[in-house]
């Protein structure tokens, strides 16, 4: 089953509410996108995953490039990057001065098993992750989902 095809299977109404370690959160692997993760990492072997490595954190902390990339190699034109990046600074001030209005959503069990992954899988909020780490914050306020076994 192709990876757009699995992400409908998941019934994200199955939840329970909890304050998250930032470090426990992991971005989410896709099978059929990893090389272009991969690509762009910068940290060490086994943290593939971890947010401080991703070009999400690495953008918030001045370097553009790898963010701007991922996006140029997930087949976003330039308009439609810089209006995501605007929404994403967007983003980090509103949190800066109201918190987060809207919790993360993280898998309690990664949607497609592998050897990388070895915390709760973000199942929406990348950008509010790296945000969270930018900001020094140590935990973070999540929406688990429950997935069928």
């Amino acid at each position: 089953m192709k990876f757009r095809q699995l992400v409908k299977t998941v019934d994200t109404s199955r939840y329970y509410f909890q304050m998250i370690e930032i470090e426990k959160l992991k971005a989410q692997y896709n099978p059929e996108r990893f090389h272009i993760w991969i690509g762009l990492h910068d940290g060490p072997k086994g943290k593939e995953f971890d947010m401080k490595h991703s070009p999400h954190y690495r953008f918030l902390n001045g370097n553009k490039e790898p963010y701007w990339e991922l996006q140029k190699k997930f087949g976003r034109k330039p308009k439609w990057i810089e209006n995501k990046i605007s929404k994403f600074l967007g983003v980090l001030e509103s949190v800066k001065k109201n918190g987060f209005i809207e919790n993360v959503s993280a898998l309690e069990t990664p949607l497609v098993s592998n050897k990388y992954n070895k915390g709760l899988e973000i199942w929406e909020g990348h950008h509010r992750v790296a945000i969270a780490l930018f900001l020094k914050m140590d935990f973070i306020p999540c929406e688990i989902i429950r997935r069928k076994a």
